[in-house]
């Protein structure tokens, strides 16, 4: 398929069928798509809404506030309400854009705070866009139209989502403030704890020794043992203990495994170990607590905190 005929069913397609872009506490109005072959000059003009474009091929400028930046190949630039703008080009511009306003009746305060700092501060001019997150999404959402194959809704919806979002976070002048706060070292320590569990969990017959698990996730023994204390106000030990004694008493309740094989695929040394820590946590011998099973029912009762 030619990207004329290409563009031409993106045309189609988006104008009417990707009307509105519903994200968490954020919802955006899309007033119209385009997808341009050939884009050359235009008149000076002024929206009352955003108009981010992004270029696919070719050169030209972009005339903002009496500045003419030079355009070319992935190249992305953004028109905010009010700004009075012009698109210039003699050879033609593979220009593809969207233009959308907030809906701040259905948008929380955060959201459209972050759009009106868009429209005041915004870069209106981003070379090397086709690296960013921006440039890939407008060619992921090109690629959609590229055959004859049917298009998906679900995937034009997901796209178009993604791409909208990411104009404020490459336009945006507070980029690398909103990055850190998203990736701060609070978010990175809850991350890690979520592996550890999930590596502990999937590993219980196994030895799992502080350095083992630390090693799986590149960080120092040292490091491990203060994110199990800061979690679960425990040691690494007693909660491997737990989660072993847990999984020992789910299977004496509901199997027929003998005590020692239980031991072993609960990753406890010897029955005797097996023996002394389960009733250290739960106050009953494994034996005696299989045999109460007969008199209190398979109830699995006996829960642990995560």
């Amino acid at each position: 398929m030619s990207i004329e005929s290409s563009f031409r069913k993106a045309n189609q397609i988006c104008n009417r069928q990707l009307t509105r872009i519903e994200a968490d506490r954020l919802s955006l109005s899309i007033l119209y798509w385009g997808f341009m072959p050939a884009h050359f000059d235009n008149a000076l003009h002024r929206h009352s809404f955003f108009e981010a474009c992004y270029v696919i091929e070719g050169s030209g400028s972009y005339i903002e506030h009496d500045t003419e930046y030079p355009l070319g190949k992935g190249t992305s630039f953004l028109s905010v309400p009010g700004t009075w703008h012009q698109i210039r080009s003699l050879t033609g511009l593979t220009l593809v854009y969207v233009a959308f306003e907030v809906d701040e009746e259905r948008t929380g305060p955060s959201c459209a705070e972050d759009y009106h700092r868009l429209a005041e501060q915004a870069r209106p001019v981003i070379y090397g866009a086709d690296a960013e997150p921006l440039g890939h999404l407008w060619e992921t959402l090109i690629s959609i139209f590229d055959d004859q194959k049917p298009v998906f809704p679900a995937l034009l919806q997901h796209a178009s989502t993604s791409l909208l979002l990411s104009v404020p976070a490459l336009h945006g002048s507070y980029r690398e403030e909103a990055w850190h706060h998203q990736a701060d070292a609070a978010w990175d320590e809850n991350s890690l704890f979520r592996q550890a569990k999930l590596f502990i969990a999937d590993n219980l017959s196994e030895e799992l020794t502080l350095p083992r698990v630390a090693g799986h996730l590149h960080i120092s023994p040292r490091h491990l043992t203060r994110l199990f204390q800061q979690h679960t106000n425990q040691t690494f030990v007693h909660y491997i203990q737990e989660r072993r004694v847990q999984l020992a008493a789910q299977m004496l309740l509901n199997g027929d495994l003998s005590i020692k094989d239980i031991a072993s695929q609960c990753g406890f040394q010897s029955v005797h170990y097996f023996t002394r820590i389960f009733t250290q946590k739960l106050g009953v011998s494994p034996a005696k607590f299989r045999r109460a099973q007969f008199t209190e029912g398979r109830s699995g009762k006996h829960r642990f905190t995560e």
